[in-house]
């Protein structure tokens, strides 16, 4: 895990998806601890700017965090720091929702930091494969949700 940086630091995890839900659906996707375990995993509820965010995985993995920005329906960010990482491991996860001309969604989730966390790219690529999965089980809920 401390691998030495490259001289570029890894770019940030940048993933888009599009669903006929509307954006009231998909913030309450993102932040109804009930309906984040139907795609992702056990949240805590969300609180202000400022408040503690937990995301527990299950078997100790568990990242603690804090919420950044809060603005329903259209933004939701926390930092990310596992929870038996180093406090300098924090990197940021920010989701928005943009509404479509059609009634439905597109969620942008941007995961950044990395380079600034003292983290390598072979972790920046595993989370992201770990977002992508997730990514394609918000979107079968979302579809489900009707």
């Amino acid at each position: 895990m401390d691998e030495p940086l490259a001289d570029e630091p890894p770019e940030p995890i940048d993933l888009t998806i599009d669903t006929g839900a509307r954006p009231h659906r998909v913030w309450a996707a993102l932040t109804d601890p009930e309906l984040v375990s139907d795609w992702f995993t056990d949240a805590s509820p969300i609180g202000r700017v400022g408040d503690p965010y937990r995301l527990d995985f299950g078997e100790g993995s568990v990242i603690d965090g804090v919420i950044t920005e809060l603005e329903p329906d259209h933004r939701f960010a926390y930092t990310w720091t596992w929870a038996d990482a180093d406090a300098h491991e924090e990197t940021m996860v920010a989701w928005t929702i943009t509404p479509r001309e059609d009634g439905g969604s597109e969620i942008r989730l941007v995961h950044d930091g990395w380079g600034e966390a003292g983290l390598d790219t072979s972790i920046r690529d595993d989370h992201e494969g770990y977002w992508i999965g997730y990514l394609e089980d918000l979107t079968a809920v979302l579809a489900e949700a009707g």
